[in-house]
């Protein structure tokens, strides 16, 4: 969503969208969850790790009531990540930036309730309270003064993963759910350009605000790829089609032509998971891509400075966490935007040898070539 990254949206956000918020809800009135839910609409306007996330709401609703017809109301840039996740019955795209235009969007349907996912944003409680929602559920967020106009309002905590407090959301409906996203099962299907490859999967980008701080240094990316030589393991390079410069950057710095493979920007949301899905083994910062990866299973080493993996890690089986804790200057994001007036560069603290060491388990194969780490 565009206001996570800008600073102009984010505090206009706040210092319109809270008065905003208090009004409508002392206009409010409270009422009771209906009796009959046939339909369930779900706001999403959060990154695609997030969507990813919040999608496991539609399998435990589905669970519940098999009957309930889910729709995704999600922005146009997170729209992509519905394709992944199994449970959506319909997706409308609102225009978040348009606030005038999407309140409209979301008032011509009613839903017999609305779950609004967005833990800060005040734009979502906003489209909630508007709405035509015979039941509206979403987060009292501390801080944040956005819980105001909701029937039902629950805590958000910054104590527990954030695929539990999505969980919290469906308490006032009585639900108690465990259930995890589930992705789509022909996301295993190579894509052509890889068939028969073996190869590890490097995506060193993240987004959002400030993600240059959620980024490991480039020199440490080209040790680790110099470490795999000789292993006949391809370097996928993987990222959107703004990091697709500082792939061949990265490309080049690695001076490995023969072993290295860059496919940032050239392949649909869809397609990446492909290609995640194939991967022998993934190294990833902290981002959606990180996400996928461990949804399906695969063998990754997930990279953590700023970002807390109490809250956001990585949720497969196969996942290794490596970065500093609270007491080396790391793991201090909740919501994602509260960085200190001078942040440190927490993700400098991951040495080379951290990754490469459960990177060659992963592997299976102990006898890589010497990692040069010169930046430890």
């Amino acid at each position: 969503m565009k206001v996570r990254g800008n600073r102009f949206l984010r505090s206009a956000d706040r210092l319109l969208g809270i008065p905003i918020v208090v009004v409508l809800g002392l206009l409010a009135r409270r009422r009771s969850l209906p009796e009959r839910i046939d339909v369930v609409g779900i706001l999403m306007f959060g990154v695609i790790g997030d969507t990813i996330l919040a999608a496991s709401l539609a399998r435990a609703l589905k669970s519940w009531r098999p009957h309930i017809k889910i729709v995704a109301l999600v922005a146009a840039a997170n729209a992509g990540a519905i394709d992944l996740v199994s449970g959506i019955d319909e997706v409308m795209v609102i225009p978040v930036g348009r606030p005038l235009k999407a309140v409209g969007l979301v008032r011509s349907r009613t839903f017999d309730v609305l779950l609004d996912t967005s833990q800060w944003p005040r734009i979502g409680a906003i489209m909630a309270i508007t709405s035509r929602s015979r039941f509206t559920v979403g987060f009292r967020t501390a801080g944040q003064y956005r819980h105001y106009g909701y029937d039902a309002a629950v805590p958000h905590s910054r104590h527990r993963h954030e695929i539990d407090n999505f969980r919290q959301l469906l308490r006032p409906l009585g639900i108690s759910s465990e259930v995890r996203p589930e992705l789509r099962q022909e996301l295993t299907e190579p894509i052509a350009a890889l068939r028969g490859t073996s190869y590890v999967v490097f995506h060193p980008w993240a987004t959002g605000f400030r993600s240059e701080l959620r980024e490991w240094p480039q020199e440490r990316w080209v040790a680790l790829a110099r470490g795999l030589e000789g292993l006949g393991t391809v370097v996928v390079i993987t990222g959107g089609k703004g990091d697709r410069a500082a792939a061949r950057k990265l490309e080049s710095a690695i001076d490995r032509p023969a072993m290295v493979k860059v496919l940032a920007g050239e392949t649909s949301l869809v397609d990446l998971a492909r290609v995640l899905a194939n991967a022998k083994a993934v190294v990833s910062v902290n981002t959606g891509t990180m996400h996928i990866a461990a949804l399906l299973n695969r063998p990754l080493v997930a990279l953590h400075g700023p970002t807390d993996p109490r809250r956001w890690g990585p949720l497969g089986e196969s996942a290794i966490v490596v970065g500093p804790g609270p007491e080396e200057g790391g793991a201090y994001l909740n919501l994602g935007f509260e960085y200190p007036p001078h942040p440190g560069d927490s993700m400098s603290k991951i040495t080379v040898a951290e990754v490469m060491a459960p990177l060659r388990n992963m592997l299976g194969n102990g006898v890589a070539g010497e990692v040069t780490d010169t930046t430890s």
